[in-house]
């Protein structure tokens, strides 16, 4: 997919995902000031697990753990718990259902990117809910 980015007052190109050319219904959170994730959405009219690490200013990209669900329509934000930063995915839709489930992902510790951690569910929301605009 073609990714833009706002900078210097301009919206400029930024890099390209092959995979992910027509992806829509995703979640995308900030984790700092250059760098974003790409998680989930709705490819090829599937649902998708992927989440992409990118790194604005140098274009870089990275695959990230998978989800556990995959979900599109859902929504996305970051936590800091002490020096950890954690990324929260929750509710969207799991094939044809709408979910009320949630998960979390460790993604900074200190400063530095966590590769190697995994998803964890945690207490789903009180109502399955998408789109949460």
């Amino acid at each position: 997919g073609e990714i833009e980015v706002f900078e210097d007052q301009v919206w400029k190109h930024g890099p390209t995902i092959k995979d992910f050319k027509g992806l829509t219904h995703h979640a995308t959170v900030s984790i700092n000031t250059d760098a974003v994730m790409v998680i989930g959405g709705l490819l090829d009219n599937q649902g998708a697990d992927t989440v992409i690490w990118m790194n604005l200013e140098k274009h870089r990209m990275k695959r990230m753990p998978t989800l556990k669900k995959k979900r599109y329509a859902h929504a996305a934000t970051t936590f800091n718990i002490e020096r950890t930063v954690y990324v929260a995915v929750a509710g969207g839709f799991h094939g044809s259902s709408i979910t009320s489930s949630v998960e979390i992902l460790p993604v900074c510790d200190d400063g530095d990117l966590i590769t190697n951690g995994d998803w964890t569910e945690i207490a789903p929301m009180n109502l399955p809910r998408y789109e949460f605009g």
